[in-house]
């Protein structure tokens, strides 16, 4: 028998298998139930399309390592938008690493499990950046098994100790009202970095950064001119809470004290 002639009768023995599959079940569906009768070609199309949408979202177990979770984040390349719902939201599935070798040796040697949860966060958030996806303090909670105040104390924590803001959906998508990452990006500029430097650390955009610089270089004018709030407000657009929070900075850094001409 010719190899063409033995191909077609492997064809003719198996092709019957080859078509039990999840694919042609979801295209037969479409075809039957949904109108897709006389459009077979988009139904075969949706077809394949669901089954990488299932791929992408639930990876196979054996990727999966003992001590590690399987989570959704949200896209970090898909901005929030006006009306724009969390189910309208591009969507990330990810693995990350519920306890690590380390950290299960610090508990092995007495350090308490609360005491490590700033070290957990800090590490998932940055692993889950690392995978393109962002997560929020909800999903902090959930997958630590602690209370989302726990979180947003421990994220605070280690916000102020290493100097640098998590990459948090607010934060990477300046989502919410948290003002922590404003502040950690005016006090870098006051100290003298680069807008880059800042954007590194931060977690930020450039161009966010220098908005948030001038936003503040603009407070400072009106504040040496000692203009009040609402005066402040309506040239500049920004809330009274947030021109309140910039100048809460000028005085702790005592920077209208240090113009002052000296007598």
């Amino acid at each position: 028998m010719s190899e063409k002639k033995k191909r077609l009768l492997a064809k003719s023995i198996y092709n019957t298998v080859q078509q039990k599959s999840l694919e042609n079940m979801i295209k037969r569906e479409l075809v039957l139930n949904y109108g897709y009768d006389n459009k077979v070609a988009i139904a075969e199309s949706l077809a394949s399309r669901v089954m990488q949408l299932l791929d992408d979202y639930a990876p196979d177990k054996e990727s999966i390592k003992p001590f590690q979770l399987l989570w959704v984040g949200v896209d970090q390349y898909d901005q929030p938008g006006h009306g724009k719902t969390l189910a309208q939201t591009a969507q990330k599935t990810i693995v990350v690493d519920l306890w690590t070798k380390e950290e299960l040796d610090l508990l092995a040697n007495g350090s308490k499990p609360s005491s490590l949860l700033p070290r957990r966060i800090a590490r998932i958030t940055k692993q889950a950046l690392k995978q393109e996806a962002v997560l929020i303090q909800t999903d902090l909670a959930l997958m630590l098994g602690v209370s989302v105040a726990s979180v947003r104390k421990a994220i605070d924590l280690w916000q102020k100790e290493h100097n640098e803001i998590l990459p948090l959906r607010g934060t990477v998508h300046d989502m919410g009202m948290t003002f922590s990452h404003k502040r950690l990006i005016v006090e870098l500029h006051l100290k003298g970095l680069f807008t880059s430097e800042i954007a590194r650390i931060s977690v930020h955009d450039p161009q966010n950064v220098d908005r948030y610089i001038d936003d503040f270089e603009r407070v400072l004018e009106f504040a040496r001119e000692e203009a009040p709030n609402y005066k402040i407000a309506f040239f500049t657009g920004m809330s009274e809470r947030l021109i309140k929070e910039y100048q809460d900075i000028i005085k702790e850094h005592k920077l209208l004290e240090k113009e002052k001409p000296k007598t």
